[in-house]
């Protein structure tokens, strides 16, 4: 049976098929037909479960498809923004090539302690490089130096600088680079008018600044808590 749409899409407009709702049930069978975790991730995430922020942590199926973009796309240089205890780091890292490098920035050493402790049991230790500190100073350095030279960006950090993080990123990325950008569905609440908090106020206006930016191309994902994936023209 077809979804009912509102009245006031019209007939030749209303979306004939769309994305499936995920309910528990689905979501376990999507996980158990796709991700392919190492021993390390599964650890990882183990440990994660443990703290109180948990929640916090990327869901394996989207660390598996930033791995799948690493592997299809071959980035040499890449830059994360939020690392937490490491799992989307791990995730990136496993799957780059040996001659990539990935800088990965946060600002509790408490996270990054965790994060350097797992990419050191993969041995990746040599191919990325945490700095932890405020985002925005470590973007501003970056930028003096390294602007429009990275191939990949993640961005999954706090959401008060978020439009500043974009805008920083978008400088950093090289033409034909991309930058990819978590939660940007926000549990939802980006399409509930009951929620103004103010982040997410901030996401919806990174959703419509990014909607309408000339200077990428653009698709957001329902994956995980929605994934926005940008490309630089």
């Amino acid at each position: 049976m077809l979804p009912n749409f509102p009245a006031q899409v019209p007939d030749d407009l209303a979306p004939k098929n769309r994305t499936v709702q995920m309910n528990d049930a689905l979501y376990d069978y999507l996980v158990n037909h796709s991700v392919r975790e190492s021993d390390v991730l599964t650890q990882l995430r183990k440990e994660t479960a443990q703290y109180h922020m948990a929640r916090m942590q990327l869901s394996p199926e989207v660390g598996q498809f930033l791995a799948l973009l690493i592997q299809l796309t071959s980035p040499k240089k890449l830059l994360e923004i939020g690392v937490f205890t490491g799992y989307s780091t791990l995730s990136m890292a496993q799957a780059m090539g040996k001659n990539a490098h990935l800088t990965a920035l946060e600002k509790k050493q408490m996270w990054l302690d965790i994060a350097c402790r797992y990419i050191g049991e993969a041995g990746l230790s040599e191919q990325v490089t945490t700095i932890c500190g405020k985002a925005l100073d470590s973007l501003n350095g970056l930028i003096e130096a390294e602007k429009g030279t990275f191939d990949f960006i993640f961005i999954d950090a706090d959401k008060a600088n978020l439009i500043e993080y974009y805008q920083r990123c978008k400088l950093l990325l090289r033409s034909g680079g991309c930058i990819a950008i978590d939660n940007t569905l926000w549990w939802g609440n980006v399409a509930d008018e009951a929620f103004n908090d103010k982040d997410t106020q901030i996401v919806r206006e990174l959703n419509t600044l990014i909607h309408n930016d000339q200077d990428v191309d653009v698709s957001l994902l329902s994956i995980g808590d929605g994934l926005t994936l940008v490309r630089k023209k």
